[in-house]
């Protein structure tokens, strides 16, 4: 299997076995990210079809670091700005909507161009909380709040109850919100 630098240079050289192997290699993550976010399979591949083709206009003139970290966050946008048209037309309640009440009391979001510098910073704070965690935190975080897999799959995984799993994820949400506001950020 080809690794992700050889994926992106094929990219680079538009050549069209870029495209084929990074379905292959990364399609059923993307797929799942999507889905977990828009509950609709066929909105979700809808996302990903979108995630390649803009995969295939920015690589050039980007040369990402980590190919399912950069996949994963354009799948994840797209998917959350089509949630956001669809139940902005519907109103409906969803997966999504449930993650992001979880983590509503560590993150204030504001929708502005303002906001938009403190936002980087905001998710570089993040990251940098997750270093300092025990992994137990940081994966069960990951699993949850960026591949939105529900407290069952989490445990599942990881072979543990329920229980512990949403123990975990409120104590880390819990030093999140602390660490945070010992940072400036207003929550």
């Amino acid at each position: 299997m080809c690794t992700d630098k050889e994926i992106i240079e094929l990219f680079w050289c538009r050549n069209e076995n870029g495209m084929n192997l990074l379905q292959e290699r990364y399609g059923k993550i993307l797929t799942h990210i999507s889905y977990r976010i828009l509950n609709n399979m066929s909105d979700a591949e809808e996302c990903v079809n979108e995630t390649y083709l803009r995969i295939w206009n920015s690589i050039p003139p980007s040369r990402p670091n980590s190919l399912l970290a950069y996949t994963g966050k354009i799948i994840r946008n797209l998917s959350i700005d089509y949630l956001k048209k669809k139940t902005s037309e519907k109103r409906q309640s969803n997966n999504f909507s449930l993650l992001l009440s979880e983590l509503e009391n560590c993150i204030v979001s504001d929708h502005n161009v303002e906001t938009e510098i403190e936002c980087k910073e905001l998710s570089h704070e993040i990251s940098l909380f997750l270093k300092q965690q025990k992994r137990e935190y940081r994966y069960y975080f990951i699993e949850r709040y960026w591949y939105a897999k529900t407290i069952k799959e989490i445990a599942e995984k990881y072979r543990v109850s329920e229980k512990k799993v949403e123990s975990v994820l409120y104590r880390c949400r819990k030093k999140l919100r602390l660490f945070l506001s010992e940072r400036g950020h207003s929550l």
